[in-house]
């Protein structure tokens, strides 16, 4: 039904390009962005500097595992080389198009339907396996189509146990509600956030009580720790999802689904809901420093550097986890990279700040490297 609903939308899309013509569709960054200071491009640390890694990928949900997707293959080949000082953190949209499936009342086994998605979760969770560091999945709202996202992390933590991997899926639901969660770890600690939650279901509006209590304990008992909020939905991007167009046929298609799912533009930055949760997450980094934002949703790598006072140090966006899912991508005032192509970010923490590596499939060397100013 799906593909036959999308079939037709695509009709639609040729037959209304007949007619109309977008003016915000632009170029795409196909080759990276970059905008540095002289100060950022110092050499690299050694991995004796190296207190901890972090790789952060997104919107991987159609991952292969046969052969193995081959973001998954390089972001465990790049865990594998400090696996216990490595962590892998996937923002969001785990499983494509409905998150995990389940079974209807009597139904005995999985179809196979059912289990080719779930592949595209193990094609994530092999990466904790095969390389030894560990793993962590936050939700997206793909993940939450499937009305709740308990069996997803269930099937998590089973994987975990009957694999000998550390995986997990963060936050978990409290007393029926999603709330930001942190975990703290040498040099850095990690607030993970339900975005999707915070969008839709936060209706008594405790998360940023909750993001405020997280970033006032951590900063009060690891007052040297850089913090990076997980979660899916990014606060800024020069992608579609903020509005910024370099495909014709996605801004067709895309209006079409508006038309006919007005829900859809929920998941746009500038969604009134969308806006609240900007402005209040904004709130409470603003009062701290060495902050770094981390969301997919978006499918492209982006990092940008807001103005002091405003928001996070840094917002990163890394949701190129799957080619098919790749898309465009400009630039504004305050990025500093930006990429349109599969691929992931690595930051490695050392006493001496925070070494930014940006990776794509397509080559063996990083595309882009440099320190951030925290």
């Amino acid at each position: 039904m799906k593909k036959i609903l999308l079939s037709v939308l695509t009709v639609f899309a040729v037959l209304i390009g007949l007619f109309y013509i977008n003016p915000q569709v632009k170029p795409a960054h196909m080759e990276p962005y970059l905008d540095l200071s002289e100060e950022s491009q110092a050499p690299p640390p050694s991995p004796d500097e190296v207190v901890q890694r972090v790789l952060l990928y997104g919107d991987a949900g159609h991952s292969s595992i046969d052969p193995w997707q081959p973001s998954m293959a390089k972001v465990a080949a790049r865990a594998g080389m400090l696996p216990e000082r490595t962590i892998v953190i996937a923002l969001g949209d785990n499983i494509y198009y409905e998150g995990f499936p389940r079974k209807e009342a009597g139904q005995q086994e999985w179809t196979d339907d059912q289990l080719e998605s779930i592949s595209y979760l193990d094609a994530q969770l092999k990466v904790a396996e095969v390389s030894g560091a560990s793993l962590y999945l936050v939700p997206g709202n793909h993940d939450w189509y499937a009305t709740e996202v308990d069996s997803q992390a269930l099937y998590i933590e089973q994987y975990g146990r009957e694999n000998n991997a550390n995986v997990f899926f963060e936050p978990r639901a409290r007393e029926g509600m999603t709330l930001p969660k942190s975990r703290d770890l040498p040099g850095v600690s990690v607030v993970f956030v339900d975005s999707q939650w915070w969008l839709t279901g936060d209706e008594q509006h405790k998360s940023e009580a909750a993001m405020t209590e997280e970033f006032a304990r951590i900063r009060q008992e690891h007052p040297e720790n850089l913090i990076i909020v997980a979660q899916h939905h990014p606060l800024v991007t020069e992608g579609p999802h903020g509005g910024y167009l370099s495909d014709f046929r996605y801004w067709l298609i895309m209006n079409i689904l508006y038309q006919i799912f007005p829900d859809a533009a929920s998941q746009d930055t500038q969604d009134p809901n969308y806006q609240q949760m900007v402005q209040a997450q904004s709130r409470v980094m603003r009062q701290y420093d060495r902050v770094i934002h981390t969301a997919g949703h978006e499918h492209s790598l982006q990092l940008m550097q807001p103005s002091e006072g405003t928001s996070a140090s840094y917002l990163l966006v890394s949701g190129a986890g799957n080619s098919n899912k790749v898309s465009g991508v400009w630039h504004n005032d305050s990025t500093r990279f930006a990429h349109s192509k599969e691929g992931f970010i690595e930051l490695d923490i050392t006493a001496s700040g925070v070494y930014l590596r940006a990776f794509s499939i397509h080559r063996q060397t990083p595309t882009a490297e440099f320190w951030l100013d925290l």
